[in-house]
Order: structure tokens, then C-alpha cells, then sequence
């Protein structure tokens, strides 16, 4: 029945707030913000609009739910927040280059340290970066290590040391751990170490200057040696870093290039007047206009790292959300951060490089994707274009405790959050082909109906609601049959495309100096022969590499299945007796056999449990 929006639009206020899609199956599929809630839902069916997605509405919908905010900027930040928790289908994807790594030092520790860190925490601790990659942040810890003083040990090593290791040895550490170190000069160190994460070289260089100068005065060679060693390593690095600004100031550059099917999103970022590091956005949104992905990457973006800039450069194009993303930034970092447009001088040349490498990214990520993705639809002859591919693998040791893995690919890369662990319940004995369609049947149900638990999907359901292109399976013939049948009597035949990878096996004697392996076989439906590719082309990598990830999540999920296992007790199989009372009467008496040798008045009092409740646990454990 089509979507009944003029009953619904007479209830949505003309308040600012967020909206949320949901289909006929509850599934989030879209979440938007508006100035104006009743205005912009009414949008959608005014008939003006053209969007491919649009279209499918009166077919998918089932209700929209509004949250109303104070302003639109509240609505901003709660439409990014929302659109991560429930990552629809129709908002943007972003994919990020990646965690990138930070240094973090905790200036509350007596004896602070600079450690490697991927996620920034609100603990008090100083965070510096995040830095492009991870060999640029190690070279600045390196920098750190070799010229600062500082420790390198984590705190369990440094409390239990009784004798200095070897970083005191090559004049690294002065082993605050072991002897009576001035904890005044150890600070002072790593105020410096702080003064060169922030970029501050002109205050740092100065400082060391002055203090070698010092040293030599008073006929301290070898400290005046060691403050030049520091100075000489900061200007190297100072002059590694591109000056972009002639004043210190601290801007965000944003631009972006691309489709609606990929557009990359790049913010080059200058700290202090020079060029700290650029990151790339990745989104996939053919649903937003331009605007409202911008504004959602911001925000995403900041929200994530906390590395507010005094001041964002946008093209003149996007004036209209400079006031709301002006107002959102300033409430987040609660300071003032203004958003500017220019059209001439220094910040537009800058802004223009922005562009220059976010054509580039686009370039380059258009390229690899898609001439391996094609390649693979082409050489594998898959009649669907492999944008979600799911692999499959059964584990168990001797037909018990079975279990499967579901790996998920999205556009040739890994998306852990979309990976799904399973129990296999009915089938009995070592029978993959069984487990395969047993599990293959319950996936596939949330693609024809709605699910009866949460159960395989977990929290985040909704990506267990997203169509496959291709479904790879770990095995041959009979693997692959048994998932055919299970997509045939789910009325799917033919929806997306179903191929079997056999594993490269040892021929012959193992022990033989030079190993032979048969090579990687693909197994297609219906074909009796096997497809044997190149072994080094890049379309048999991508999928043993699939395969491997879903067969190291298998057995990885069995191995914690066999350890719970391992720890079960009879003391779990009675009802009333949970873990702490299980915790307690183990702690007090040490094992089942002494526990029965109590009565029942005893185990009461121990475990805080009625006297009838005792007596059942003891007639269950004799």
C-alpha cells in the first residue's frame, strides 16, 4: 500500500529538528535535519523532486518519526549522531583514511611518558596529531626518544624494575624507575617534548638555545652537546614541515571532488602557519545534496579528533551553511571558530591546492576500485557488479559446538562492522553442507521478511538487511549446493551471484625441499569444472583474501566458544544460582566436591540464598 505522507505530514511541526525514514520493516533508512521539519519532509512529495531514491519512497516507507531540537545546529549534531548509530542505507557512508595515530602524554603521571595511541580519549591526558601516518608519528617519537629523556616503559615495568634497562645505558632514560632522578628536570624535559608536538619550534629552539649556551658558559660540554643534539633535530624536522602561512595560525581547508557514487572529501589541515597533514574522507551518498554531506563530514570530523582550528575555509559555493557550520564548530569547541569564503589572495591558492588533492584522491580511489572491481565482474563473468560481497565459513572440531562465520566486503575492503558471527542450533554431526544451509536460510530470511530475533544480526540489524552481490563461499561442489538450495527455497535464485573458492592445498610429500601447491579453484553453480585463474592476479587475491579473513573469524569465534566451554560449571545448570552466588561458594569452599559435603544452613548463609534453594543445589550436585 502506498506511503500515506499527507496524514503524516499533518502531524510533523514546523520546528527545527531531525527527521528518520523508516521502511515497513521499522529499519532506519535515511535521517535528515531541517530548519523547518514540515517544510522539508513535505519536500519529498511535492513531485519536484527527481532523485532516484525519492522515487522508491511511496514503496519502502512505513512511518517518519521527527525529534524536534532547539535550533538547527543541535539538529546538526544530532543528525551526525543518529546517522552513526543506525548508518542507514540511503545517508552517506564515510570511510575515513583511517584511525589515524596520536601521541598522548598524561601530565597527571609523576613520570609522564609519550605513548602511540589510534583513539583519543577525554581523560585529561595531552594529545598531539593525529599524524598522516604512522611511520610520520614514529619519527617524531623517535625524536622524542633519542633527544628528550624521557621513559619509554609502561607503568607495570616501570613499578617493578629493580635495575635500569638498556635506554639509561645509551643515555635515553634517565631511570627515574631505579634512582633518585630530580623530578623538576624530568618535567622540564617533557614540557619541551610538548613544546615540539605542538609545533612550537621558534619558542623550543630558542629555549634549547639559550640553555647550550648556558651550559658552555659554565664549561658544561657535554650538556651543551646534548641541548645541541635536541636543537639540531628540531630544526631538521621544523624544516620538514612545509610553511604555508607567514603568521602562526592555526586553519582547516576543505574540498572535495568526485560523484555521487564516490566523492572524496579531503580538510588539509595547517597548525602554527605550516602544513601539519591532510586527511581524506571517502562518501557514498547519491541520496544528500552536496551541502548536507559537507556539513555532516565536518562535523563527524571534529567530532572525532577535537583538533579545532581558529578558522575553516570553504569555497564561496557553500556560503549558505557557513552560518551553521560557524555556530555548530563554536558550540562543540566552545571557542569561537569562524568559517570564511575567499575569493583571492593567499587562502584561496591555499584552498585551491585543497581541490588539487582531493581531484587527486578521487582519481586514484576511482581507479583502484573500480579497475579491480570491474575486473573481478569481469573475469569471474558475475552478472551483478560485486559492490557487497559476503563471504562464508562453518568451523567445529569433531562435528561439536558449530559455528559460522559471515565476513562482509564493501567496495574491495573489509568493513568489520558488518561481519556476523552464528551458533549453528539444528544440525547435528560434522555436516558442513548442512550448516551452510542452515545458516545461509536464517541470513537470507532478513531479506525476504522480518526477522523473528535480533539474534544474528545483534544491534545493528539494519546491515543484516542489505542485498549481497555476491555471496563467496569457503569450499567446493557440495559447499556451494548447499548455500544454492538454500537461496532457492528462499525464492532469491538468480538475485546475486554465488561462487565457491577451494583452498591451495600441498601436493605430494610435505617434506620434499621444493613444496608444490594446487592452485586456488573457484566453483560456480551448475559447472562441473572448477575455474583456475593466474595465481597472481589481483581477482583470485581478492577473493582467497576474503576467504582467509572469514576463515580466521571462524575458528577465532570457535576458540572462544570451546574456552566458555571450558569454564561452564554444574553449578550454571541451576536455576538460581547465578554468578555471584556461583563466584561465592567456589571463593568459600574451593570446588563442587566440597561444596556437597556442606548443609544446607551452611551453603544459605554463605551464598545469601533461602534454605530451599540450598537444598535444591545440593540434590542437583550429588
Amino acid at each position: 500500500m502506498p506511503f500515506d505522507y499527507e496524514k503524516t505530514l499533518a502531524h510533523i511541526p514546523q520546528d527545527p529538528g531531525v527527521y528518520l525514514m523508516k521502511d515497513k520493516r521499522e529499519q532506519v533508512i535515511y535521517v535528515g535535519k531541517a530548519k523547518n521539519l514540515h517544510r522539508r519532509v513535505s519536500q519529498y512529495f511535492s513531485g519536484h523532486d527527481d532523485r532516484a531514491f525519492v522515487s522508491m519512497l511511496d514503496d519502502i516507507l512505513g512511518r517518519i518519526d521527527v525529534i524536534i531540537t532547539s535550533s538547527e545546529r543541535e539538529a546538526l549534531i544530532l543528525e551526525a549522531g543518529l546517522i552513526k548509530q543506525y548508518r542507514p542505507r540511503f545517508n552517506v557512508i564515510l570511510k575515513d583514511d583511517k584511525d589515524m595515530p596520536q601521541l598522548r602524554i598524561d601530565p597527571r603521571d609523576p613520570w609522564p611518558k609519550v605513548e602511540l595511541v589510534r583513539r583519543r580519549k577525554k581523560d585529561g591526558a595531552h594529545y598531539y596529531g593525529p599524524y598522516p601516518s604512522s611511520q610520520a608519528c614514529r619519527l617524531s617519537l623517535g625524536v622524542i626518544n633519542r633527544h628528550f629523556m624521557l621513559r619509554t616503559c609502561r607503568d607495570h615495568v616501570f613499578a617493578n624494575r629493580v635495575r635500569p634497562c638498556l635506554q639509561y645505558e645509551i643515555h635515553r632514560c634517565p631511570a627515574p624507575c631505579v634512582f633518585d632522578v630530580s623530578r623538576d628536570e624530568y618535567l622540564k624535559n617533557c614540557r619541551d617534548a610538548e613544546l615540539f608536538l605542538a609545533g612550537k619550534f621558534d619558542d623550543l629552539k630558542n629555549l634549547l638555545r639559550d640553555r647550550m649556551m648556558a651550559a658552555s658558559d659554565a664549561l658544561q660540554f657535554e650538556q651543551a652537546a646534548n641541548y645541541r643534539d635536541q636543537l639540531r633535530s628540531v630544526e631538521e624536522v621544523c624544516a620538514a614541515q612545509k610553511i604555508v602561512q607567514k603568521s602562526p595560525v592555526n586553519q582547516d581547508f576543505w574540498a572535495y571532488d568526485g560523484n555521487p557514487d564516490l566523492r572524496a572529501i579531503v580538510v588539509m589541515m595547517v597548525r602554527n602557519g605550516r602544513l601539519l597533514h591532510m586527511q581524506t574522507y571517502e562518501a557514498r551518498d547519491a541520496v544528500s545534496d552536496l551541502e548536507d554531506i559537507l556539513s555532516q563530514v565536518i562535523v563527524h570530523h571534529y567530532q572525532t579528533f577535537e583538533n579545532y582550528p581558529g578558522e575553516v575555509i570553504l569555497d564561496p559555493s557553500f556560503e549558505a551553511i557557513g552560518p551553521l557550520i560557524e555556530a555548530t564548530l563554536s558550540d562543540l569547541s566552545r571557542k569561537k571558530v569562524s568559517v570564511t569564503f575567499p575569493k583571492r589572495g593567499i587562502k584561496s591558492e591555499l584552498l585551491s591546492t585543497a581541490y588539487a588533492n582531493a581531484h587527486q584522491q578521487f582519481i586514484e580511489r576511482r581507479t583502484t576500485e573500480e579497475a579491480l572491481l570491474e575486473r573481478v565482474q569481469k573475469t569471474l563473468s558475475l552478472a551483478h557488479y560485486p559492490h557487497r560481497i559476503e563471504c562464508y565459513d562453518i568451523s567445529n572440531m569433531q562435528g561439536g559446538q558449530i559455528v559460522a562465520a559471515m565476513v562482509v566486503f564493501i567496495e574491495g575492503r573489509l568493513d568489520i562492522s558488518r561481519c556476523r558471527n552464528f551458533k549453528v542450533r539444528t544440525t547435528e554431526g560434522q555436516d558442513d553442507f548442512g550448516s551452510l544451509n542452515e545458516v545461509l536460510t536464517r541470513r537470507l530470511r532478513y531479506l525476504t521478511s522480518t526477522p523473528d530475533s535480533e539474534e544474528e544480526a545483534g544491534p545493528n540489524e539494519r546491515s543484516f538487511c542489505e542485498m549481497p552481490d555476491l555471496l563467496l563461499i569457503d569450499g567446493g561442489h557440495g559447499q556451494v549446493s548447499a548455500v544454492v538450495n538454500a537461496v532457492q527455497n528462499a525464492g532469491m535464485l538468480g538475485v546475486f551471484d554465488i561462487i565457491g573458492i577451494g583452498k591451495s592445498r600441498v601436493k605430494g610429500d610435505t617434506s620434499d625441499i621444493d613444496v608444490k601447491h594446487s592452485p586456488e579453484r573457484l566453483y560456480y553453480p551448475d559447472q562441473p569444472d572448477p575455474l583456475i585463474l593466474d595465481q597472481s592476479c589481483p581477482e583470485i587475491l581478492l577473493m582467497a583474501n576474503i576467504r582467509d579473513e572469514t576463515h580466521k573469524r571462524a575458528i577465532g569465534f570457535h576458540r572462544k566458544q570451546r574456552e566458555s566451554a571450558g569454564l561452564h560449571s554444574r553449578l550454571d545448570d541451576i536455576e538460581g544460582i547465578g554468578p555471584k552466588r556461583k563466584s561465592k561458594l567456589l571463593r568459600e569452599f574451593g570446588s563442587i566436591k566440597e561444596i556437597s559435603k556442606q548443609s544446607p544452613e551452611r551453603l544459605a548463609e554463605v551464598a545469601g540464598m533461602s534454605l530451599e534453594l540450598a537444598k535444591k543445589l545440593l540434590d542437583a550436585i550429588s
